[in-house]
C-alpha cells in the first residue's frame, strides 16, 4: 500500500501517530512510503498479546522499508520513554551519575580516558581528585605533552567539546595558543580535560578527525546485566565531535562486530559512504575482540545500581581495548533501534513488557525529569488558558450586571424593593 505524504487519515487509520518526531522524520525521509498492512496487523497482534493494547507501528514500518527486515518487537518511542524506562530506571537518582568529574568515583569503569585536570564549581582537581591551584592546573596541562579534549562535565549533548592541540610545548584551541585561564573563561566551571584517545584504525578510518565512539546498550534484568546492541558514531566535516545531534552519522554493528553497510544521520538520511572522506561502510573490517568489548559494557553497568537501562559511549584504543567515555540514561532510543536493527529490549522483550504491563495496572510511572518538566509546563499552559477563559467569562458577567443596573427595569425594581423594605419596618 502506498500513502501520499499529505494523506494523514490513512496513516492514523493504521495506528501511526502523525504528530510525533519519529513519524515526521521517518515520513520526510521516505521510510513510510510503502506500508505492508499485513505486517502492521502482525505488529498489532503481537503488542495486544504481550502489552494489552495496539501501538504506533511507525518504527516497525520504517525498519522494514530501511532494511527489508520485519520485526514486531521494535518498541514505540513513547512507550519506551514514558512507560518502560520509568519502571526500569530511578530517574530521581540519575543526576547522581551524570557528572563526568565523578565517573571515577561512582562508576569506576574498568578503563577510561586519562584525566589531566577537573574543574568542579570553579575549583581545580588533579587525576587523583586532589585539590590544586590554577598554576598547578596549568603545569599539568603543559606536562601532558599531548593533544587534549575539553568538555563540560554536566552535559551529554555533545556541545562545547573541543580539542586542544599540543605543539612545541603549547596548547592550541582553534589555532590560537591558550592557557587554563582562557579555557576557564570559555567554560566558566564544571569541565574536564582528558588526554585525547588514539583510536583503533577500524574506528578512525571513516573520519580520523573525530574520536569515533560506540554507543552500546545494556540492561539489568533478573539480577543480571545483559548486552543489547551497538552502533558506531562518526563525526563529519573534520569536526572533533561524533555526536549525531552535532551532525554526525551512526552505523549499526552486528553481534559479530561486523558493521552494517548503511549509516543514518539525525534527519534519517542514509549513507553508503562517509560524506567527508568517501570511505565505503561496506568495506570496513570488523571490530577486534567484539565479545570483549560487549563484556566491557556489561562490566561498566555493574556499579550503577539505580538505573537498569543504560547506553554507553565507548572508544576503542589503538590496541583494540575499549575505553569508557560516558554513560547516558535518556536519548533517542527509537532511532537506535533502526540503526542497530534490534529491539531496545532484545531477547527479553516479552518478559519486560509483561512486567511493565502489570506495574502499569497499579502504579503510575515516574517520568524522566525532562518529561516531568514538560508535563508541568503543559499543565501550567492549560491552566493559564483556562484562567483566560474564566476571566473573559467573568468580564462578560460583570458587563451584563452593569447593563442590568443601568436599565429602567432595574431602577424600578430597586425603588419597589426599597418601598417594600420601608413598609416592612
Amino acid at each position: 500500500m502506498k500513502i501520499q505524504g499529505q494523506e494523514r487519515h490513512g496513516y492514523r487509520k493504521l495506528g501511526l501517530k502523525t504528530n510525533t518526531i519519529p513519524f515526521k522524520m521517518c515520513e520526510s525521509s521516505g521510510l513510510l512510503n510503502d506500508i505492508d498492512e499485513t505486517f502492521v496487523e502482525e505488529v498489532q497482534q503481537y503488542w495486544e498479546k504481550n502489552y494489552g493494547r495496539r501501538v504506533d507501528p511507525t518504527l516497525n514500518i520504517a525498519l522494514l522499508n530501511l532494511t527489508g527486515e520485519k520485526n514486531v518487537k521494535i518498541v514505540p518511542n513513547q512507550i519506551m520513554r514514558r512507560e518502560i524506562l520509568p519502571f526500569l530506571n530511578d530517574y530521581d537518582m540519575a543526576p547522581s551519575y551524570v557528572d563526568k568529574n565523578l565517573y571515577d568515583i561512582f562508576i569506576n569503569p574498568p578503563r577510561s580516558a586519562e584525566t589531566v585536570i577537573k574543574n568542579i564549581k570553579g575549583h581545580y582537581f588533579d587525576e587523583d581528585n586532589k585539590s590544586i591551584d590554577i598554576e598547578t592546573a596549568e603545569k599539568k596541562l603543559k606536562g601532558a605533552e599531548t593533544d587534549l579534549i575539553v568538555k563540560p562535565s554536566r552535559t551529554n549533548n555533545g556541545k562545547k567539546i573541543k580539542k586542544l592541540g599540543f605543539k612545541n610545548g603549547k596548547l592550541y584551541l582553534n589555532g590560537k595558543a591558550v592557557k587554563v585561564q582562557r579555557i576557564e573563561r570559555i567554560y566558566k566551571k564544571d569541565f574536564i580535560i582528558q588526554k585525547a584517545i588514539k583510536q583503533h584504525e577500524v574506528m578512525a578510518l571513516p573520519h580520523p578527525s573525530s574520536v569515533n565512539t560506540l554507543r552500546m546498550y545494556t540492561m539489568r534484568w533478573n539480577n543480571e546485566v545483559f548486552y543489547i546492541s551497538s552502533l558506531a558514531r562518526y563525526g563529519i566535516d573534520n569536526d572533533v565531535k561524533d555526536n549525531m545531534g552535532a551532525g554526525g552519522l551512526c552505523l549499526g554493528i552486528k553481534d559479530s562486530g561486523e558493521f552494517y553497510d548503511v549509516a543514518l544521520d539525525d534527519r534519517m538520511q542514509t549513507y553508503t559512504h562517509h560524506p567527508t572522506t568517501g570511505v565505503c561502510f561496506a568495506d570496513l573490517e570488523p571490530l577486534p575482540d567484539f565479545e570483549g568489548i560487549k563484556q566491557f559494557s556489561v562490566d561498566c553497568h555493574k556499579n550503577i545500581l539505580h538505573l537498569n537501562y543504560i547506553s554507553w559511549d565507548i572508544a576503542i584504543r589503538e590496541d583494540g581495548k575499549p575505553v569508557f567515555i560516558e554513560s547516558n540514561f535518556t536519548g533517542p532510543l527509537w532511532i537506535g533501534q533502526l540503526i542497530t536493527r534490534k529491539p531496545a529490549l532484545g531477547e527479553h522483550t516479552e518478559e519486560v513488557l509483561q512486567y511493565v504491563r502489570e506495574k502499569m495496572d497499579t502504579t503510575a510511572p515516574v517520568l524522566m525529569r525532562k518529561d516531568r518538566r514538560r508535563e508541568a509546563q503543559k499543565e501550567i499552559k492549560n491552566l493559564e488558558e483556562r484562567n483566560k477563559e474564566l476571566q473573559k467569562h467573568l468580564e462578560q458577567k460583570e458587563a451584563e450586571i452593569k447593563r442590568l443596573r443601568n436599565s429602567k427595569r432595574w431602577r424600578y425594581a430597586s425603588r419597589i424593593s426599597s418601598l417594600i423594605t420601608f413598609y416592612k419596618k
